[in-house]
């Protein structure tokens, strides 16, 4: 007898949506399986579940291409509602850098959208039942070792602070903004450098950018 569980689809295609959802159906017989498009969607949806606590855990599975908020900042929304909320994210791009940033952003489990819809379901049956080790990787290629990839882990201020970084502000007025000194505005622009593996502005750009810590999609 499987598993029951409550499942939330977030991805913008409806047949990526729908395929997931019947394969999640047929999979785990009884259980709740749930589809919206987008992050500000789900957030929507789980924000009255998170606060009935522990018996009302949903699974989510996101898509980290979404229009909208996306990435890294729809990723620290929903894990932001508490623990009842499990998340595992689906892209279809899974270097190391985006995988190492889900992973150290305390997702679940990271999947990419070449796996082949067998070995999907097997790594979400395992993740959800504790058989297999939460920050697990699945590439198209089966699953992947994921104990010397940087799990790049920002701090709440290294974000305000990237995001400014993002808008071409300098540390001074990164300072101004935040009521800090620029001394320390320019330690946590160093942070950000070395968490990132970047050595400028440019590069931290293009990386957020890529993670969607900017409005930009990944």
């Amino acid at each position: 007898m499987s598993q029951v569980y409550k499942f939330l689809i977030v991805d913008d295609h409806p047949m990526i949506r729908d395929s997931m959802a019947d394969a999640l159906t047929n999979k785990f017989i009884s259980s709740t399986v749930k589809k919206v498009d987008s992050s500000e969607s789900a957030l929507e949806f789980l924000t009255p579940f998170a606060r009935q606590g522990k018996d009302s855990s949903w699974w989510v599975l996101m898509d980290l291409g979404l229009p909208g908020i996306s990435g890294l900042a729809a990723i620290r929304l929903l894990l932001a509602l508490g623990p009842v909320i499990k998340l595992i994210t689906v892209s279809g791009n899974d270097d190391e850098l985006q995988v190492g940033a889900c992973l150290g952003a305390g997702v679940e489990a990271f999947i990419s959208k070449g796996a082949p819809m067998e070995d999907t379901l097997e790594l979400i049956s395992g993740i959800a039942s504790g058989e297999i080790k939460s920050g697990a990787w699945l590439s198209a290629n089966g699953i992947c070792d994921t104990s010397e990839i940087k799990k790049i882990q920002l701090t709440e201020r290294q974000m305000q602070v990237l995001s400014m970084v993002c808008q071409g502000k300098t540390n001074r007025e990164i300072a101004s903004a935040l009521g800090i000194t620029e001394i320390t505005a320019k330690s946590h622009v160093g942070g950000i450098f070395k968490e990132l593996h970047v050595i400028n502005r440019t590069q931290a750009v293009l990386v957020a950018q890529r993670l969607g810590i900017t409005s930009n999609k990944i």
